[in-house]
């Protein structure tokens, strides 16, 4: 999936394309660290991944109890077997791909190109190339009372300005909510006195 490329980041970054070997790896470094933040902050992937689950048994009304969501295709469904005696125990092994998709929901898909192509084009790896390559990136240098300032030509992230610098706060619509419930069988609301309702 090309949903972020190095010369987009290029672009972004103000350096020329076409772009060398050495600058291409760095960017790719760049857009997969940008990646694996939008992940750690979504506490999921951000793109569709490939789970394999064992002893899945259908649910009784066509479809599966699967543990990643949302499921976006069963690749395959194979009937397990009992290791001894070989034969069906009920369940299968699932092949699915499931998650978060920026091809098939493009509200999304662009929130999540435009986090991971500012991110990608912000990082110190991308910005110490554009500095070598000459681009103004310098905010502030004094030398025996000589200076030079460029401003950084952008709005702050976050501002609401067109064109700001996105923030992963713009992933909030899609962050994975972890629900913890504590093994065992709840109390019975007769045994803690609760109002019923």
């Amino acid at each position: 999936m090309d949903l972020v490329t190095p010369e987009k980041v290029a672009v972004r970054a103000g350096l020329p394309t076409p772009l060398d070997a050495g600058v291409r790896a760095a960017i790719d470094e760049a857009i997969e660290d940008a990646f694996a933040e939008a992940a750690t902050y979504l506490c999921r992937s951000p793109v569709p991944e490939t789970f394999t689950q064992r002893g899945v048994v259908p649910d009784g009304r066509g479809g599966w109890l699967l543990n990643h969501e949302p499921v976006i295709e069963v690749l395959s469904a194979t009937p397990e077997t009992h290791p001894v005696t070989g034969a069906p125990t009920g369940a299968f092994t699932l092949v699915y791909r499931a998650g978060l998709d920026p091809e098939t929901d493009s509200r999304y898909g662009r929130v999540l190109r435009r986090f991971v192509t500012w991110s990608a084009a912000a990082s110190p790896i991308v910005r110490r190339i554009a500095q070598e390559k000459g681009i103004r990136l310098i905010t502030s240098v004094n030398v025996e009372g000589q200076g030079v300032t460029y401003e950084p030509g952008q709005a702050g992230a976050g501002s609401g300005v067109a064109g700001a610098p996105p923030t992963l706060a713009d992933l909030d619509e899609w962050v994975g909510h972890t629900v913890y419930q504590r093994p065992g069988r709840g109390a019975h609301p007769i045994e803690t006195g609760a109002a019923w309702l």
